[in-house]
Order: C-alpha cells, then sequence, then structure tokens
C-alpha cells in the first residue's frame, strides 16, 4: 500500500520529469511565437502520476503551419520518437491537435497532449478549471486523487478519465478505488464539461516562463 509520503514523492518526481522534458524540448517557448501557451491537466495541479502533458495554445492568428514548425523543431531532438496531428476544426472540439512521444532514457515514452485554439475559443477551456483545482486542493484531498490514480492504473481493465476521479473526490468524497468504480456507474463521465469544484485551500502552480 502507498503510503502519504510515497504518493507525494512519486507525484513531485514526475512533475520534475516533466519539467525538464519541457526545458529541453524548448516547447513552450516555440509556441510562444504564435500564441499564449499554458500548462494545463495534471501538472497544473501538482496531482502528475502519468507520463502525461497536456498543455493549451490560444492563437491570435491560428494556422496549421505555426504547429508543424513548432513539431518538426522538436522533432530533431532524438528522444522524440513520434508526432501527430489531427485537424479538429469541424468537430466537437474546434481545435488543432498535436502530440509528442517522448522517450526517456530508461524506456519509458512521455506522452505531450496540445491544443492549439483561437484566442477566443468558447468551448470549455482546461485553463480556466486550474484556479479552482488550485483553490479546492488540500492535503487530504490531493493525497486520496494521487493515491486513487496509482491504483486505476494498477488495473488496465478500468478506465475513468482524470476530471472524473477529481469530480468524484472533491464533490462526492469518494476515497476508495471500490467507491470510484461504484461512482463511474451512476455519473455522466468522459465529456466535456464545464464542472469546477468549490474553494477548498489554496495552492499555487507557477506557470513556466
Amino acid at each position: 500500500m502507498f503510503t502519504k509520503t510515497s504518493v507525494f514523492d512519486i507525484a513531485k518526481k514526475q512533475r520534475q520529469a516533466a519539467q525538464n522534458i519541457l526545458e529541453e524540448l524548448r516547447l513552450i517557448e516555440k509556441w510562444q511565437h504564435f500564441g499564449r501557451p499554458i500548462i494545463v491537466g495534471a501538472m497544473a495541479y501538482d496531482l502528475m502520476i502519468d507520463v502525461d502533458i497536456d498543455i493549451e495554445i490560444y492563437c491570435p492568428d491560428l494556422k496549421i503551419e505555426h504547429g508543424f514548425k513548432v513539431l518538426s523543431e522538436c522533432a530533431q531532438n532524438m528522444k522524440v520518437k513520434q508526432i501527430e496531428y489531427v485537424n479538429a476544426l469541424e468537430s466537437d472540439d474546434k481545435a488543432l491537435y498535436w502530440q509528442i512521444k517522448y522517450q526517456e532514457s530508461e524506456g519509458i515514452t512521455w506522452k505531450i497532449d496540445m491544443w492549439s485554439a483561437p484566442e477566443d475559443y468558447n468551448l470549455p477551456r482546461s485553463e480556466d478549471f486550474i484556479l479552482p483545482m488550485q483553490e479546492a486542493l488540500t492535503e487530504e484531498t490531493r493525497e486520496a486523487i494521487l493515491r486513487l490514480k496509482l491504483l486505476r492504473n494498477d488495473d488496465p481493465s478500468f478506465q475513468c478519465l482524470s476530471i472524473d476521479l477529481y469530480r468524484a473526490v472533491l464533490e462526492d468524497n469518494v476515497r476508495k478505488i471500490e467507491e470510484l468504480k461504484q461512482w463511474i456507474k451512476v455519473n455522466d463521465i468522459g465529456k466535456l464539461t464545464n464542472w469546477k469544484p468549490s474553494k477548498g485551500k489554496i495552492t499555487k502552480f507557477e506557470q513556466p516562463t
């Protein structure tokens, strides 16, 4: 069983590894030429367990070629093993999707998911979720989320998006994996949502410059 110290140590290690990758690729700097990149998701909330980094980029002049320029420069790094592009402008997402797969020296492959969108994007934005999450999380709820993420990953057959896991813990007081499995059976999950948690204790994550 994971101890309180161990789950926080894992999250700290994962966040530092993610920061090192972003700095090595100079990814935020590259996107800043074309828009306003924002680190979102688990890294922004200090809830990192998975080898995933999420970034949104809001662009005054959204162009496909800008994303290809960023990814082509990143592809020069030998640790970048795969890149992907999806034009989702005419889908429900109404944005451009970019992905980098980066292989660490020990063989762990990180996935960097990026969405570039117009600055006036009017669908749910992950950037609008950062401050409410930072204000809602306490040491106890952070520990509960990290522990549930680890247990979720131990069971490949169990699927639960992190946003739904956050809702379960912060809104409905879920603390055990059995409770989470029951919760997803009776709740609307797996969709874009405007849900935000209510305010708790502030914990701050600084965006890199």
